[in-house]
């Protein structure tokens, strides 16, 4: 056990209370999204019985994701607080702050300075992109399993150091909690042999077959997941393994990116998917992949430190990259555990900069003071974006293009919505973000010709965006103009190959114009990448009622 002397007392404490600052305003937050699914109305919360206890443990979180252990956090917060959002919020902040002390804790254990393990650990829990998963309910489950996963490996490390059956059995326990509490943690075995790989640079026949029990319980827990859900594992992106795979690769330089400025963290990021490997953003991607692998096997290999973190990072991240398919192709919470890599990573480079500009050694404690702060304070910004569902669309609504339903469908009126865009649009008129989702609305309560004329605009500002042409064709085609919106859904497919509804509404706009041998192609590709959806079935009838006509 480490000693915990005064210092370290006084960097828990400043870990407590800054932490607690930077969340402070979560408390005035509602429930939001899935909040109301998962806390208002779900009848599993409503007591401790042994009969419901029971149904908690071979529950489903909104029919996907096998968490009991977040659902029955969930029930022990209705007990104390009913229907109180703030005291759900409390919870989180307090499972927030341990992640936090415990992250210090694990850096300790590494070896790292006391300060500079108190920097990281504060760098880590005021770091804007983790807003998300303490501010939002529902994400309470990020929390939980981060929790079980730093403890599991806490415990790790004294196994490793001595092997008693005691210290198994607490590590294998705490990491099935992990895994009910959200399965990303299923990364703890490669974790693991990483520590034994890339910080005692050895790995023991004894460190491998330490894994095996957890390597197992993984896959069990994996395959009640997969088998009792309706999403997970049910389809590819884009209908393809290698879609998915580029596709994904595109998001780890952004991630690192939004580590290192987090300015860019947002409610919702918009992923196009990738039809090949040579796109520039694909190439990107693939290449930081593997320049990352490759700097973690040459460190490795000239037995210096850094590969442990590198590992970190990827091997937490990977679980979240949809090998294993999810609707999700990006968010913020996926970098809760994660972040934790780069931050150490740059943490060791402006200490190895001032070993080597000793001058600069008076500056790192300001330096590192100085980012803290920033970073808290960009945090105190972010946290009111959880507070209702207006703030939560508009973090992303003025500058991100979302696609719109298939088909207009009459929604209540959005004039806050609209508001927030045409004002936002007085100060950038040359958006297409903020004309494309202006359109996007109009579409959706069927508003053709506003609809139309925004997109147009949209698409003049950004004939790149495949999200624009998509939503422009859609808009052509429900206003009566297929000609143009069988050329508007041309550029969205080729813009974006791998888009289903770019293929289905290409096909509508085909058949609209009576051409039945383009319609049955592009039906075919919308065929090919979701098959076991319906609305190409639909049209399909439509195809072979038109192509027995033509007979």
């Amino acid at each position: 056990m480490l000693p915990f002397g005064n210092r370290r007392r006084l960097h828990a404490a400043i870990i407590v209370l800054l932490t607690a600052l930077a969340y402070a305003g979560s408390f005035r937050g509602g429930f939001i999204s899935d909040d109301v699914q998962e806390i208002p109305e779900n009848p599993l919360l409503r007591s401790l019985a042994p009969a419901n206890l029971r149904a908690i443990a071979t529950s489903f979180e909104a029919g996907i994701n096998y968490i009991p252990l977040h659902t029955l956090s969930l029930t022990l917060d209705y007990q104390l607080w009913g229907l109180a959002p703030a005291g759900y919020h409390a919870t989180n902040l307090v499972l927030h702050v341990v992640n936090a002390l415990l992250v210090y804790l694990l850096l300790l254990r590494l070896g790292e300075p006391a300060a500079a393990a108190c920097t990281v650990a504060l760098l880590w829990a005021v770091h804007p992109v983790q807003v998300e998963s303490v501010a939002w309910i529902s994400e309470r489950k990020n929390l939980l399993s981060t929790l079980f996963f730093l403890l599991a490996f806490l415990t790790y490390l004294r196994f490793s150091a001595q092997q008693r059956t005691r210290s198994y059995l607490l590590l294998l326990g705490l990491f099935v909690c992990a895994l009910v509490s959200k399965l990303n943690t299923i990364a703890l075995p490669a974790v693991m042999v990483a520590y034994e790989v890339g910080e005692r640079f050895r790995l023991r026949a004894r460190d491998l077959a330490a894994t095996v029990p957890l390597l197992v319980a993984g896959i069990v827990v994996a395959w009640v997941n997969l088998a009792g859900n309706r999403s997970h594992g049910a389809a590819y992106h884009g209908g393809s393994l290698w879609v998915t795979l580029r596709t994904s690769a595109t998001v780890v330089p952004r991630y690192l990116a939004l580590a290192l400025d987090p300015s860019g963290a947002s409610s919702y990021h918009a992923v196009p998917l990738r039809a090949s490997w040579l796109e520039p953003e694909v190439l990107c991607g693939a290449l930081t992949v593997l320049g990352l692998a490759a700097i973690a096997a040459a460190l490795v290999a000239r037995r210096r430190r850094g590969a442990f973190w590198i590992v970190w990072f990827g091997a937490t991240l990977s679980p979240m990259l949809n090998l294993v398919p999810f609707p999700a192709l990006m968010a913020d919470r996926y970098l809760y555990i994660p972040l934790l890599g780069p931050l150490v990573l740059l943490a060791w480079g402006a200490r190895a900069l001032t070993a080597r500009l000793p001058r600069l050694t008076p500056a790192l404690p300001v330096l590192a003071t100085g980012a803290v702060l920033t970073l808290a304070g960009l945090t105190v910004a972010r946290v009111p974006v959880f507070r209702d569902e207006f703030s939560l669309w508009a973090d992303w609504a003025v500058h991100t293009s979302y696609i719109s339903a298939d088909r207009p469908y009459g929604p209540k009126p959005r004039p806050r919505e609209i508001d927030l865009l045409r004002t936002a649009l007085t100060h950038n008129g040359d958006s297409a973000a903020l004309h494309n989702n202006l359109g996007a609305i109009a579409f959706e309560e069927k508003r053709m010709d506003e609809a139309v004329a925004e997109l147009a605009r949209a698409r003049r500002l950004d004939p790149q965006d495949p999200a624009i042409a998509l939503n422009l064709g859609r808009a052509y085609l429900h206003a009566g103009e297929p000609a143009a919106a069988a050329r508007t859904l041309e550029d969205a497919a080729r813009l974006e190959p791998p888009s289903y509804f770019a293929w289905l509404n290409l096909g509508r706009a085909y058949l609209q114009l009576r051409d039945a041998q383009r319609a049955h192609q592009a039906l075919e590709r919308a065929r090919a990448i979701r098959p076991e959806w319906q609305d190409w079935r639909r049209e399909w009838a439509v195809l072979e009622q038109l192509e027995r006509g033509a007979t």
